[in-house]
């Protein structure tokens, strides 16, 4: 990843407000409403990916659910246009 693109990245998390996650699988999560965005960073590779076109309601409905990777798994991973991003850390 380009320099201008890590920068751009670093700035968009700063606006996105984050959930940690005591999980296995997903360590924090945001959502930037205006773009209908959601990033998850996975515990287990620190790997961040992005979802696009996320309804705020699958937001909601995420980060309220007890067990998130269920809902993860069911409700977004192959629902939504994805990319990775880079890694933290």
């Amino acid at each position: 990843m380009s320099g201008v693109t890590t920068s751009r990245m670093r700035k968009r998390e700063q606006k996105m407000k984050r959930i940690m996650w005591a999980n296995p699988m997903i360590k924090s999560a945001g959502y930037d409403a205006q773009q209908q965005m959601l990033e998850i960073e996975f515990a287990n590779n620190g790997q961040i990916w992005q979802f696009d076109n996320v309804p705020e309601d699958i937001w909601y409905r995420f980060r309220s659910h007890h067990l998130p990777e269920l809902f993860f798994h069911n409700f977004i991973m192959g629902h939504y246009p994805e990319r990775r991003m880079q890694e933290i850390g």
